[in-house]
């Protein structure tokens, strides 16, 4: 007997002033099985679990859950119809403890008054057991990784007796060994009967957890079909439409080998110690390593946002010891955050403003902006890269990820930067905006700068990067150069080391 949709759209669409998002989209999601929504930034798959949770409402079309009509207003109701959505900003509270969250806003009390914390914790650690998640539920939020967070807010979500639990980029902030421990939840989960949505860009993890996936572009659903029935190729191709002939765009290594960044010995005690590494005029270092490695503390030390134990850094040749960094800006090195929202973009400023940060102030006319210069600037840039805006007074938190991170590479292009240190630079950016961003990583060496960036995408490292350097718990376990590059090699040196 074939099983019925738990939850249907039939004929849905939805617009917003002057944009239509969707366009009779009909999907049907089943029981046990977990349903990939692919498509580009904009392409409407946020959209679509808005309107199921109850966040917005259909302007027209139908919604079934089991068969029955619904039209949720607010996200409780679609939580009573056993709906829950684990965002990709996490919703935990990092100074409750983990049952706490887990019950948060429906604690079981002893005669109606007084907190049962004993039942809670049982319970917590029951749900636990139930989808093999190991954890200990009086930890606070706050000392738990990544991983473990997410963890937390499956089990909120199992415990509210969800039939349907929607992730949206669950994997984006996971190392590869949290990535395969929520697979194994998902697993359990599907073994449950609970229907899964999932969202993500990597098609790698596409292949291997979904059962069905749906192709979304510019609001139009192109294809439902099985994964088993569709190559990696075959998605990008669905999603941006057109058949992409270059995905990585990796530069030619300068043969000079001028050393314009020398690092030895860096110390900072409990995060990392002994780091050594050149960077070469016109070339990619990849920084690759396990999370919790120390990618990112040495490389904000190097910035300038942190202060090393020992150690010494030489750029273009002269020692510098940074206070902040300003002093390292001033000598041409850019930062481009792994969280750029919160910390590479002023998101109530619009483009224009971003664009012109680390620039503006070397601009200015007797101590007054030069907002012509200013505008001419942005526009150049937002030509030049192709970011997708209506003009440069746009505020920056309405673009996409991909342009919000080309914003971010213009301040830098802009400020001059000879040097630009680049934090899982494609996070949670579709495959086209990834692409765009190889590209424009590319044609910056090539005119001779140089990048260092940090991923935990192996795929993406070995595309993109001329040598690698890895890292495992705080020190450097090894280098490896593009002709020996492979995801076995360094996959050893970030788990196992160089012994």
């Amino acid at each position: 007997m074939e099983k019925k949709p738990l939850v249907e759209l039939r004929h849905i669409y939805k617009e917003f002033p002057g944009v239509k998002v969707l366009q009779d989209i009909s999907i049907s999601f089943y029981p046990g099985k977990v349903h990939v929504l692919l498509g580009e930034n904009g392409a409407g798959k946020s959209t679509i679990i808005k309107i199921i949770s109850g966040v917005y409402q259909a302007d027209k079309g139908e919604v079934f859950v089991k068969g029955k009509k619904v039209k949720f207003s607010n996200i409780k109701q679609s939580q009573q119809n056993g709906i829950s959505v684990i965002h990709q900003e996490l919703s935990v509270i990092e100074d409750l403890m983990v049952y706490e969250n887990i019950f948060l806003g429906r604690e079981v009390k002893k005669n109606g008054k007084i907190l049962n914390k004993a039942q809670m914790i049982e319970q917590t650690q029951k749900l636990m057991n139930t989808i093999g998640i190991h954890i200990n539920p009086k930890s606070y939020i706050r000392d738990l990784n990544n991983g473990e967070k997410q963890m937390v807010e499956i089990v909120r979500a199992v415990s509210q007796n969800s039939e349907m639990v929607i992730m949206d980029e669950p994997t984006s902030s996971l190392s590869e060994h949290e990535v395969q421990a929520l697979f194994e939840v998902i697993e359990r989960l599907r073994k449950e009967n609970v229907a899964i949505i999932y969202i993500s860009h990597r098609l790698k993890e596409i292949m291997e957890i979904g059962d069905t996936l749906s192709v979304l572009r510019d609001g139009i659903l192109v294809k439902t079909l099985p994964v088993a029935e569709v190559t990696e190729n075959q998605m990008v191709t669905m999603m941006v439409g057109r058949e992409m002939k270059q995905y990585y765009y990796k530069p030619q290594a300068y043969k000079n080998k001028e050393v314009v960044l020398q690092v030895s010995h860096l110390t900072r005690k409990g995060e990392f110690e002994d780091v050594s590494f050149q960077l070469y005029k016109g070339e990619i270092l990849g920084v690759a390593g396990l999370i919790g490695a120390g990618r990112t503390e040495v490389m904000r030390t190097v910035f300038g946002a942190e202060k090393p134990d020992s150690g010494e850094c030489q750029l273009f040749g002269q020692v510098y010891h940074a206070r902040t960094p300003k002093d390292v800006i001033r000598r041409g090195v850019g930062l481009i955050p792994e969280d750029r929202r919160q910390q590479g973009l002023l998101l109530e400023k619009n483009v224009k403003e971003n664009a012109s940060l680390a620039s503006v102030l070397k601009r200015a006319r007797k101590g007054f902006i030069d907002f012509q210069w200013e505008k001419n600037a942005a526009w150049e840039y937002i030509k030049k890269m192709s970011i997708k805006t209506p003009s440069e007074r746009e505020l920056v938190k309405n673009l996409s990820g991909g342009n919000q991170q080309k914003v971010v590479i213009a301040k830098w292009l802009l400020a001059e930067a000879k040097i630009l240190i680049m934090d899982e630079p494609t996070r949670g950016i579709d495959v086209n905006a990834k692409s765009e961003i190889y590209a424009l990583m590319k044609e910056f060496v090539e005119n001779g700068g140089s990048i260092i960036m940090i991923s935990s995408e192996l795929p993406e490292i070995l595309g993109v990067a001329n040598r690698i350097m890895v890292m495992r718990e705080g020190k450097v376990s090894g280098f490896v150069d593009e002709k020996e590059a492979a995801e076995e090699i360094i996959m050893s040196l970030a788990s196992v080391g160089s012994e």
